[in-house]
């Protein structure tokens, strides 16, 4: 069984406690009274280029990446960085993430902020607003092309930006169908949780130019960055491991030479 089909497995089991624990009547009722969302689009559509700075605590292919975390101090110190959004890993039994630290997030930076999840039924995305998610990442390769449209469609109608991720020519088939804005291409084959630049090159060439791409995985230097934004459509990056093993003068320098080459 490929990495991805274990994660899914759990997280239906997860999601079905989930739904005992806390009924989507409850959720909705707890959504009419959430304060408006941050938009997440606007970094894209006002920006040259944006750097996305991520929370994780560890994954199943690098292990642990940092075990005791401040988010106050990481999220001050992202937004301080130059950031100009911030993601947050919420899977828990992979990746050691909490739902809970998305509203924590955002008590300490003025950042939009995306939920990185598995996200596998309408269930979480309703559980998402309620965290006060800005955005969430649908991962094509986890879901039938019908339902990655349903999934984007209702996203957007809790006011929130929905952004696919793909990783292969079938992934952006589902991708371009959904109507989706914003792309983001997973260099981490998440069957195998390789990396391969090559797939950059092989999606970018077939994304229309009105689409928001942003880089995703593999990023472990700033020189990396030469080898993966090779086109006009890339409007971002999301880094996390690279970011989270720096303490917060190296992760100020290196988002320092990053936006001094290609930012705005």
């Amino acid at each position: 069984m490929s990495i991805l089909k274990r994660i899914i497995k759990a997280k239906k089991a997860e999601v079905k406690l989930k739904k005992e624990k806390m009924p989507i009547e409850k959720l909705l009722i707890d959504i009419t009274k959430a304060p408006a969302n941050r938009n997440f689009r606007d970094i894209f559509e006002y920006n040259d280029f944006s750097v996305i700075a991520e929370i994780k605590k560890k994954s199943p292919s690098k292990g642990t990446i940092k075990a005791n975390i401040s988010i106050r101090k990481i999220a001050e110190n992202y937004e301080a960085a130059g950031a100009r959004a911030i993601s947050v890993v919420t899977d828990k039994k992979f990746f050691d993430g909490k739902l809970e630290y998305i509203e924590e997030v955002k008590k300490y930076s003025s950042l939009p902020v995306l939920r990185k999840d598995f996200i596998i039924d309408e269930y979480q995305i309703y559980e998402s607003r309620w965290a006060r998610a800005d955005a969430v990442l649908i991962i094509a390769a986890a879901l039938e092309k019908k339902v990655v449209t349903q999934f984007v469609k209702k996203v957007r109608y809790l006011n929130m930006t929905p952004i696919v991720e793909v990783h292969n020519r079938e992934d952006l088939k589902k991708a371009l169908g959904s109507g989706v804005d914003i792309i983001g291409i997973n260099t981490r084959d998440l069957k195998t949780f390789k990396i391969n630049f090559g797939v950059i090159k092989n999606l970018i060439k077939n994304i229309p130019k009105e689409k928001y791409v942003i880089i995703e995985s593999g990023v472990a230097e700033v020189a990396d960055l030469e080898k993966i934004l090779i086109d006009s459509r890339i409007k971002g990056v999301l880094i996390g491991t690279m970011f989270m093993k720096m303490n917060p003068n190296n992760v100020k320098e290196s988002m320092h030479k990053i936006m001094s080459k290609y930012g705005n």
